[in-house]
C-alpha cells in the first residue's frame, strides 16, 4: 500500500516574503506533459473519485488540495489509512481488494486522471515521468511506514503532533504574524480515524497544544504553529518526516 509524497513545495524558511495561493499550491515537481494527456478534475470538499473508468483501473495526480482513502472492513469497522498530498500518485490498484474502499477529497483541489494503461504507456517512453513516477511511490510508501509506527507505538501527543507535522511540512507557508500556516481539511472524526484516536482524546489533546500555545487556529480548517522545532521535538518521526520532505532534521 502506498501512501504519502514527493515534496510538493518547500516550507519558505524567511519570514520576509508570504508566499501567494498559487505559489502554495502549485506543485513544481509533476512533469508538464502529463497535464496533455490526463484529465483535468476539480475536486471539492467530500467528493468521491472513481477507482475504475469504464471498467478500467484509474491513476491520479494531485496537483492541488488534498485526497483521502478511507477502507471499510466487516462489522463497521473502517479507517483512513491514506492522505495525498500535491504531487502524490495514487493507482486504483494501491487499495485493498477485500475492502470496501473510497478515495475522496478532503478540500477544493485539482487532480490528473488516467486510465493506467495510458499511464504506464506514458512512463515507459518517458523517463521523466516514469522517475517522478517511481520517486513518488518511494517517498509515499516511506510516509507510510512512519504512519504506521506512529499509530502502532506513539502516545496520542505524539501521534496528533506527527499529524501536525506532516500537515505543516507539505502544507505551511510562513505567515504574516510568525510561524508557519497550514490547511487542517479533514474533520475531528477523519483525523481521529487517521490516528487511530477516539475522537475526544484527540480533542483533549488539540486543546493541550493550543493551551501550550504552539498551535492555534487563526480561522476554521487552517492552523498556525508558531514554532516548527518545538513542534518537532514533540515526535519521534520528525526527523524522518523533514527528511522526507527535504528540510533535514529540525534544528535544536
Amino acid at each position: 500500500m502506498t501512501t504519502s509524497s514527493l515534496k510538493a513545495r518547500e516550507v519558505p524558511r524567511q519570514p520576509d516574503a508570504v508566499p501567494s495561493e498559487r505559489e502554495i499550491e502549485a506543485p513544481q515537481s509533476i512533469p508538464s506533459v502529463l497535464a496533455t494527456h490526463g484529465a483535468l478534475v476539480r475536486t471539492r470538499r467530500g467528493q468521491s473519485l472513481s477507482l475504475l473508468l469504464d471498467g478500467a483501473e484509474t491513476v491520479y495526480v494531485v496537483r492541488s488540495g488534498m485526497l483521502m482513502l478511507r477502507v471499510a472492513f466487516a462489522e463497521g469497522m473502517r479507517q483512513v489509512v491514506t492522505l495525498l498530498y500535491p504531487g502524490d500518485v495514487f493507482r486504483a490498484a494501491f487499495a485493498p481488494t477485500a475492502a470496501s474502499a473510497r478515495l475522496s477529497a478532503v478540500g477544493a483541489g485539482e487532480a490528473l486522471r488516467f486510465r493506467w494503461t495510458v499511464f504506464s504507456d506514458l512512463a515507459a517512453s518517458n523517463p521523466e515521468i516514469d522517475r517522478f513516477y517511481n520517486d513518488a511511490v518511494a517517498r509515499q510508501n516511506a510516509r507510510a511506514a512512519i504512519h504506521m509506527a506512529a499509530v502502532g507505538r506513539f502516545d496520542c501527543r505524539q501521534r496528533v503532533a506527527t499529524f501536525l507535522l506532516e500537515l505543516a511540512l507539505h502544507a505551511g507557508a510562513r505567515a504574516p504574524c510568525g510561524g508557519l500556516d497550514f490547511e487542517i481539511p479533514l474533520n475531528r472524526t477523519d483525523i481521529a480515524d487517521y490516528l487511530g484516536l477516539n475522537a475526544d482524546t484527540l480533542s483533549r489533546t488539540m486543546s493541550r497544544l493550543r493551551a501550550s500555545g504552539l498551535l492555534s487556529h487563526p480561522e476554521r480548517h487552517r492552523g498556525l504553529v508558531r514554532d516548527l522545532s518545538a513542534l518537532a521535538a514533540l515526535t519521534p518521526a520528525a526527523r524522518a518526516l523533514m527528511a522526507l520532505s527535504g528540510d533535514g532534521p529540525p534544528q535544536a
